[in-house]
Formats: C-alpha cells, sequence, structure tokens
C-alpha cells in the first residue's frame, strides 16, 4: 500500500504516519509539506526507508495530483484550507482521501458524483472531533429506533503546569482551529433546529478519566452537530451538542487573547500598514523558540451520549474512549508529543481505505460511511480503550 501524507512535517500527521508504519501492508509512505528542512527532520525523527518526502503545495492541484497519483490513499493533514484543493487533486488522480476537518465541505461534498464515477472515496472530517466523535455517536444511533439526542463532551489538556514550559504557549491541535473555539458562534440542535450561541456557552463540569480529572467544557464551534442533523434526521434527532475541555490556564490565556481582538481575522490598519490579528497571533505563536524544560503531555477523553428509543424502550448509550498509557509512551518514544489521537484516528480510516473496508464510494461523512464496530475494533488494536454501556430506562 502506498500512501501519501500532506502537512508530512506537522504535528497531527505524526502520530498518523507512525500508526501506519506499524501496518505490514504499508509499503510507501510519501509526506508532503512546504518547508523541505522540516521535511527532512521529519525523515530524521522517523528513520524508516519506506518514507519518502516531497516538497509540495497542495493548493497546486495539478502539481497535488501527479504526486497523488499511483497511492492508494491520500491523507491531507495539512491547514484547513488545503482541504477542497486536495480533495480535487485526490479525484483528479483517482485516488482515496481523507482529511482532518474538511474546509468547505459543501463544495467537497458536491464532488461525490465525480469519486462514484471513478469508483472511489473520500471520508471528510476523520480526527478526533469531526471523526472519531462522529463514529461513537453513529455506533449508538444505530442501535437506537428513535434518536432524541446526542451529546459530545471531550478534553484536550497539558498534563504539564505551564510554569514547568520555557515557551508561552502549547496547543493540542491545530492552534487556528482552537482560536475558533473561542471566537465563531457554537451551532446547538434544540427541538430539531440548529441556533447558533455565543463560544464557550452552556458551561458545566465534567468527571474525566484521570489523569485529566474535572473539567470546565463549554460549547464551540464545531461540525458534529451539522452532520448529526442530516445523518439522523429519518431517525427523529432533536437535540444534539459538542462541547470542549482544556486545562484552566491555558483557556484563560485564549480567553483574553480573543477577548484583546486577536482572534479576529479581519485586516485593521496599524501604523500604516493593514494587518491580521489572528495572522498576527499564529505567526507569534508559532515562531516561539524551541523548548528548553519539558515537552508538553497532552491527554484526550471523549464521552459521546446518545439517547432514545430501543425495542419500546426508552434507552441510553454511553460511549467513551481514553488513549492508554502503552499508547502514549509509545507516541511520545517516537516524538508524538501533541493530541496525537487525532493522527491515529486518521490514520486508522487511511489504512480501512487502503484495504478497501470502506465499502460507498463519493465524498462522504464518517457517520454515514464508515461501519463503526469495524472502526472501534481498529481503535482498540492501536491502543484506544473504549467503553460502552446502555442504561435502560424503567417506568414505574
Amino acid at each position: 500500500m502506498k500512501i501519501v501524507v500532506n502537512g508530512g512535517a506537522g504535528a497531527m500527521s505524526l502520530s498518523a504516519v507512525i500508526y501506519c508504519l506499524e501496518q505490514r501492508d504499508v509499503e510507501q509512505i510519501v509526506i508532503t509539506d512546504l518547508d523541505k528542512k522540516a521535511l527532512d527532520q521529519r525523515l530524521a525523527l522517523l528513520k524508516d526507508k519506506r518514507v519518502t518526502a516531497e516538497v509540495l503545495d497542495v493548493m497546486d492541484i495539478k502539481s497535488a495530483a501527479k504526486v497523488f497519483k499511483g497511492a492508494q490513499v491520500v491523507l491531507n493533514a495539512a491547514l484547513r484550507p488545503t482541504c477542497l484543493p486536495a480533495t480535487q487533486a485526490a479525484l483528479e488522480a483517482g485516488t482515496n482521501y481523507t482529511d482532518l476537518t474538511g474546509s468547505e465541505q459543501d463544495k467537497q461534498l458536491a464532488l461525490s458524483p465525480r469519486f462514484q464515477e471513478k469508483g472511489i472515496t473520500a471520508v471528510i472530517c476523520m480526527g478526533t472531533a469531526p471523526g472519531m466523535s462522529n463514529i461513537m455517536g453513529a455506533y449508538a444511533a444505530e442501535k437506537l429506533d428513535r434518536v432524541d439526542s446526542i451529546e459530545i463532551k471531550d478534553v484536550c489538556a497539558n498534563m504539564v503546569p505551564h510554569e514547568e514550559h520555557s515557551r508561552g504557549l502549547y496547543w493540542g491541535f491545530a492552534v487556528d482551529g482552537i482560536i475558533d473555539e473561542f471566537y465563531k458562534e457554537a451551532p446547538v440542535m434544540e427541538d430539531g433546529e440548529i441556533k447558533l450561541y455565543p463560544a464557550r456557552s452552556f458551561p458545566e463540569m465534567v468527571a474525566f478519566r484521570p489523569p485529566v480529572g474535572l473539567s470546565h467544557v463549554a460549547v464551540t464551534s464545531h461540525s458534529e452537530v451539522k452532520m448529526f442533523a442530516q445523518a439522523w434526521k429519518e431517525k427523529g434527532l432533536k437535540r444534539a451538542s459538542w462541547k470542549i475541555g482544556f486545562e484552566p490556564e491555558f483557556e484563560s490565556k485564549m480567553r483574553f487573547l480573543v477577548s484583546l481582538g486577536f482572534g479576529s481575522p479581519e485586516r485593521i490598519q496599524v501604523e500604516g500598514q493593514m494587518v491580521s490579528p489572528r495572522e498576527v497571533l499564529l505567526t507569534l505563536l508559532r515562531n516561539q523558540p524551541p523548548e528548553t524544560k519539558k515537552q508538553p503531555d497532552f491527554r484526550g477523553h471523549m464521552l459521546v451520549v446518545a439517547r432514545g428509543e430501543e425495542a419500546g424502550k426508552k434507552v441510553e448509550y454511553t460511549v467513551t474512549e481514553y488513549a492508554t498509557a502503552a499508547l502514549t509512551e509509545r507516541m511520545q518514544k517516537k516524538g508524538a508529543f501533541s493530541s496525537y489521537r487525532t493522527g491515529v484516528y486518521a490514520g486508522i480510516i487511511t489504512i480501512m481505505l487502503g484495504r478497501g473496508q470502506i465499502k460507498k464510494r463519493g465524498v462522504l461523512y464518517p457517520d454515514v460511511s464508515v461501519p463503526p464496530e469495524l472502526y472501534i475494533k481498529e481503535a482498540i488494536k492501536a491502543g484506544i480503550e473504549v467503553e460502552i454501556s446502555k442504561k435502560v430506562m424503567v417506568d414505574l
């Protein structure tokens, strides 16, 4: 199996490549990026002859298609705006495709008939969340005769105290997306309609697995609510929500920065120059000096609760996922210190596409394209601990 990984020098791609290299049927992985120096560093870190590198601007569809040609799967782990052109390049190359978050998703989905004509599949938005969150929801929703509500509660927290770092701020996944978690309005499905609320609304405390523990979560801008609304409309879905939490100091710093205006992408005039506050913040964050003290230790835990009716009874399914200590150790030994679960989940779907385990063709969300039980079994093999519980409400 030959795989191409875009954004191959980035944090999210590292754990995906590590996972894919653990699979015996992977013969070649081509990692691409704009930064040749970063690619060389990644090759030195991986130390695997199956991995080669190419400098590539994924926004150049024709050049990308040439690199993709002959691969079984393309995993796009580059920045969000690259997802649509990468999907178009995969279509031109006749290659299966997946990405972490999608971009201009309606335009990606509009390519579905052309993917079907070529007999290939694109599963978009396939990281931890969206991605594994959708599959956990689908597992429960498929068992219910009627689905009343689906709630997702997630946490991504750095277990190393901030004073033990030399850098000012660490983040567990794409920082541009995290800024949106504090800046954009959040969709919440109520009474069958999607409504928008200010970011970080509806806060609550949730007891997650140690070492994360009790954490503050709140709604943010995430695509699962829209996906669930489409996937489970026929089963009567009325309520859906997504909430996420971070470590308290990170949350405080992000709230402060966004309150000052650094979340805005709109350009403003500064001493005669038009600049975007968000781009200024992103540049400062990415240009932080190398860590001289402790590396971060990100831990995540997610639970999905689906309520509805099964065989005439009110039923509640709770599906939780958590990375085992063995998986964390395995990833960190190979240099993956970020929220590596996202890369692992993307790696799993990449391998499933390459093995022909995803039977549906077209451009699809995970909810309606990925067999949930099969995917969860692969996640467990990778080192993810999954718990599923069923509660039946008894009428007295």
